[in-house]
């Protein structure tokens, strides 16, 4: 069985959950440009992974992975070539 290809991707500014309370790292509490890590096939209500700039990780419950996959879609919606640059955004913000 191969790995799923996930992509961390930065969010901007503070993230926050679905009725809108913060979302920090539980272990050094950085809430800015968190990178969540979206498995581009799952659409589950699994936690997503998240980790910040200082390379710790976890499994986040208020942010299921159903919700990257609609973060996914408004970024296409804006930016339509982002998947032909997939490779250099998991090279520049990580892959799996």
């Amino acid at each position: 069985m191969s790995e799923p290809a996930v992509l961390r991707w930065p969010l901007p500014g503070r993230a926050v959950d679905q009725d809108g309370r913060p979302i920090a790292c539980p272990q050094c509490g950085a809430a800015d440009r968190l990178l969540l890590g979206m498995d581009l096939d799952d659409h589950t209500d699994a936690p997503s992974y998240m980790s910040c700039r200082s390379g710790h990780s976890w499994a986040e419950e208020r942010m299921p992975r159903s919700l990257g996959v609609l973060l996914l879609a408004g970024i296409l919606d804006i930016e339509p070539g982002i998947l032909a640059r997939l490779d250099d955004l998991q090279r520049e913000h990580g892959a799996g």
